[in-house]
């Protein structure tokens, strides 16, 4: 069984009389133990597509399956527990609270999650190698520190699926190695992942490469 399964997705946005079709038929499934990058250029619909596939937003058309359950067409609050048990979320404006220490974002994610594993906290603070930060804020961090950080609080949970918008756009090439081998890691362990990029390194490094364009899946 995948482990998150999307089928048809459309999406439109729209502006007075204006109407932007964000997707247009995405299908696409993730498998545990793979990691999928999904590339375009700025604006061919990689965010909505996350959002979507994450219960962050509804699809006008289509549906998400998650784990064998359907996210769309769900009650937030019941959209909202399957993405605390199951998923992991990366966004590009950070998933850190900056009233809370990265440690507190953790131990947040894992309530959320109805979690609680110190343990697991200091073992991921090390494999990160931010530990001497986890009484840091967010704006603390360095944009390094800030990456791996945002990458524990997704993984504090032990989710099967990661989907990530582009964690490596503000890390330098070092950082950007780090993180990579993290999200192998990841994969080696059974996770299944989704990352949109404009990373050539991180595309490459990929099982598999899909490519958005005006919000349809291409081939080239």
């Amino acid at each position: 069984m995948p482990a998150l399964q999307a089928f048809e997705l459309y999406r439109f946005y729209h502006s007075g009389d204006d109407e932007t079709a964000a997707l247009r038929g995405v299908s696409l499934e993730l498998q545990a133990g793979g990691l999928i990058a999904l590339t375009g250029p700025s604006g061919s619909g990689k965010s909505t597509l996350l959002a979507c596939l994450s219960g962050l937003d509804e699809p006008d058309a289509g549906r998400v399956e998650v784990m064998g359950s359907r996210m769309s067409r769900r009650p937030e609050a019941a959209r909202a527990a399957v993405r605390a048990r199951h998923i992991g979320i990366i966004t590009q404006s950070g998933n850190l609270f900056e009233h809370l220490t990265v440690e507190g974002n953790m131990r947040l994610q894992m309530a959320l999650a109805g979690k609680n594993d110190p343990d697991a906290i200091d073992r991921l603070l090390n494999v990160m190698g931010i530990a001497p930060h986890r009484r840091a804020r967010p704006s603390q961090l360095s944009g390094g520190e800030g990456a791996r950080a945002g990458l524990a609080v997704a993984l504090s949970a032990d989710p099967q699926i990661l989907l990530a918008d582009e964690p490596t756009a503000e890390v330098d090439a070092a950082t950007e190695v780090e993180i990579l081998k993290l999200l192998r890691d990841r994969c080696r362990a059974g996770g299944a992942i989704l990352v949109a990029t404009h990373s050539q390194e991180l595309a490459a490094n990929a099982d598999s490469v899909l490519r958005l364009r005006d919000g349809r899946l291409v081939h080239a």
